[in-house]
């Protein structure tokens, strides 16, 4: 009887430790995502203050990790005329795992 007791005790806890890790990964995952997105859309915003400066200005705005952390976060953003004559900024935000891309059309 103490044997099949400990046996289920054991299992019980397994599974609660099983329960937990699986909880964690996932709330981490969810942090890096939303992380990734507010990078993505600083990224928009690095670019309209360089556009803000010099309205002639396209091209490539970049940031590494924000702050030095080991998985690495940032952005990586682009500014492109379309055919319109506004200004398109895509930018992609990535923390830990996540990676989000946020596009925006500017009308100057």
């Amino acid at each position: 009887m103490c044997l099949f007791l400990v046996f289920m005790v054991s299992t019980l806890v397994l599974n609660v430790v099983q329960t937990e890790t699986l909880q964690l990964a996932a709330t981490r995952n969810s942090i890096e995502y939303e992380q990734a997105l507010y990078l993505a859309n600083a990224g928009v915003h690095h670019a309209c203050s360089q556009l803000a400066a010099d309205a002639t200005w396209r091209g490539v705005v970049t940031d590494g990790v924000l702050p030095p952390s080991s998985p690495a976060a940032g952005y990586s953003t682009s500014a492109a005329d379309d055919a319109l004559g506004n200004v398109v900024v895509t930018s992609t935000g990535f923390a830990g795992n996540g990676k989000r891309t946020v596009s925006a059309t500017i009308e100057l």
